[in-house]
């Protein structure tokens, strides 16, 4: 069965989408008609009400196509002509449209729809080139003459003598943290001054872009989301682009210096005061800070810091000039909390003292039996390890602070060790301690050494461990404290030296997988061959793939093997059984009877 025709169709969708225009619901009075066009397509009311819309929902393409359709229907409509005026100035072609408009005033002038597009297209281009728009060159000639100074030989463009035949790409310069946080700071003044109250809607689409709640179960629906979120934003970025063209940012730039003095004043004056605040609540978030140090509180210190940097990254240096100052302070205050962590407690017992260094260089450690103050307070949090990482690198790739480029190599390097990425997590470790050494900060210096000797510890490197120790403690002697620091690395010394049973045959069979997936196919089958050979091998006699500690726990003597329940042992050092005597006749045996 057929769908019977709506008798009067051109008429209802018409009125329909003209009742909603006015209604500035553009995306249904659109559809209505585009209804109306599948009725009649020849319709001239029909193409000026559809371009009427599509000019309010600054869709001008569309506009003018529909317009110029409806003037060739109809040549003397001057509401098409309106239209397609209106499409030209807002796809930027300022000159077309005011001679279009002049075109329609000899015609029309009442209702002065055309006077009112001249006016507009005169002021506009009187923003971008005219009186208005100043001394564009000469307002902006203290940029042009900062670039040129910084502007070498080097940079000129020269005559490759060699072309390659093999395509490189082209590597794009990342910006620095003061680059990056200059072109945001330009990105969001832009927006607020052509946007408005809108600027916001488009901060906010921008941040839900990278919001990882974004991605949910329902994944049809996520793609729903994500493409409303892309168009709006998409929307919202033409319109900025289009009303920049219209009012270029340098004539925005003039209007604001011929602002009064005493509004210049005002400025000023609130700059100041907004210093002082600054400086103010800078002083109170580094006192509660210290405080947090002093009482051995580092998940407190942690996540004090961590509010104090969001205000820091609120700041630029001219709202606060002491800002690297307060930074410097800020990480030398953290590099503090994490080394007060390596210390041992008088109250606590031997064991007690173990797990705590077992706790904090990632060993195994069972269920504590006691209260330890340092596992209560470690700054521990649920996070996606993964995530924390690239946030982290992306953080370190922009920083220009040495001191915070100590904790973000700090931070990356025990990430990657509680990844078992111990390689990786050695190279950023020593990067934080020659950046320490260059600041002469014997702090991070030590919290990039006891990373290494975690991950040492953890692979089981005796002799690696027993070195840094060694050279910890000469760099300890330059703290106004050693005493303690010099404590917990000699029990870190006993401990790695100490034999630790454990099962480290999936670490074994993983490297011998990394080792045969370098080789080559010939050499791939003898190597396979060779490791199943070794497995079968007793353990004592075994060449271990893995560089590890000898395993004293698992070496006892003859005569404890073969010791017989319910026997006294001779107390003295255990001696060897002589191997039983061998008959040289063959077939012949002596047997213990």
């Amino acid at each position: 069965m057929e769908e019977k025709q709506l008798y009067g169709a051109l008429t209802v969708y018409r009125e329909r989408g003209a009742c909603l225009r006015r209604l500035e619901q553009f995306e249904k009075a659109k559809a209505s008609f585009d209804e109306a066009f599948k009725s009649a397509p020849n319709d001239v009311r029909t193409l000026t009400g559809r371009s009427q819309v599509c000019a309010d929902a600054v869709q001008p393409i569309q506009a003018y196509a529909d317009a110029e359709v409806a003037l060739k229907l109809e040549p003397g409509n001057m509401i098409a002509r309106n239209m397609q005026a209106r499409a030209m100035y807002t796809m930027s072609d300022f000159e077309r449209s005011v001679v279009m408009n002049f075109r329609g005033v000899r015609v029309r002038r009442q209702p002065p729809y055309f006077l009112e597009g001249i006016n507009q297209g005169i002021e506009t281009i009187q923003d971008c080139i005219g009186n208005n728009a100043g001394g564009v060159m000469l307002g902006f000639l203290p940029l042009i003459k900062e670039t040129e100074a910084t502007r070498t030989d080097k940079n000129a463009p020269q005559k490759s003598l060699h072309v390659s035949r093999i395509p490189q790409p082209e590597r794009k310069r990342k910006l620095t943290q003061i680059e990056a946080r200059k072109h945001l700071t330009l990105s969001r003044v832009l927006a607020m001054k052509y946007l408005g109250p809108m600027a916001y809607d488009k901060f906010f689409l921008q941040e839900l872009t990278e919001d990882p709640r974004i991605k949910s179960a329902n994944s049809s629906g996520s793609l729903q989301l994500k493409a409303i979120v892309k168009e709006a934003l998409r929307s919202l970025n033409e319109r900025q682009d289009m009303l920049r063209s219209q009012r270029p940012y340098y004539t925005i730039k003039l209007a604001e210096k011929a602002e009064s003095k005493y509004q210049n004043k005002y400025k000023e004056a609130i700059l100041i005061k907004e210093r002082e605040i600054g400086a103010r609540t800078s002083e109170r978030l580094l006192k509660q800070i210290e405080k947090s140090l002093r009482d051995n509180r580092i998940m407190d210190l942690i996540a004090q810091a961590e509010r104090m940097q969001l205000f820091l990254d609120s700041k630029t240096p001219r709202t606060l000039p002491d800002k690297e100052v307060y930074t410097d302070r800020l990480y030398r205050a953290v590099g503090e909390g994490y080394l007060a962590q390596h210390r041992l407690s008088y109250t606590l017992s031997e064991r007690g003292n173990r797990r705590r260094i077992a706790f904090l260089m990632g060993l195994p450690v069972g269920r504590p039996q006691s209260f330890d103050s340092v596992m209560a307070n470690y700054p521990y949090k649920f996070i996606d390890i993964k995530q924390a990482t690239e946030k982290v690198i992306t953080t370190l790739e922009m920083c220009e602070n040495a001191t915070m480029k100590c904790w973000l190599m700090y931070e990356l390097a025990r990430l990657l060790c509680t990844q078992k990425n111990y390689a990786l997590a050695k190279f950023y470790a020593k990067r934080c301690q020659r950046e320490a050494q260059e600041l002469t900060n014997v702090t991070w210096w030590l919290n990039g050494c006891f990373v290494l000797m975690s991950g040492d510890m953890q692979q089981g490197n005796v002799n690696e461990v027993r070195i840094q120790v060694e050279e910890a403690y000469e760099w300890s002697k330059k703290l106004q404290d050693p005493e303690r620091v010099q404590a917990f690395l000699c029990k870190c010394a006993e401990m790695a030296a100490e034999a630790v049973s454990a099962d480290e045959r999936k670490a074994i069979i993983q490297r011998e997988k990394q080792i045969v997936a370098i080789m080559d196919d010939s050499q791939k089958v003898k190597t396979q061959v060779l490791f199943k050979r070794m497995s079968t091998v007793p353990t004592g006699r075994r060449f271990s793939v893995l560089p590890r500690k000898q395993e004293f726990s698992q070496e006892r003597a003859e005569r404890r093997q073969r010791l017989q329940r319910g026997l006294s042992v001779i107390p003295g050092q255990e001696r060897t059984l002589p191997a039983p005597p061998r008959s040289g006749t063959l077939g012949f045996q002596l047997f213990d009877i």
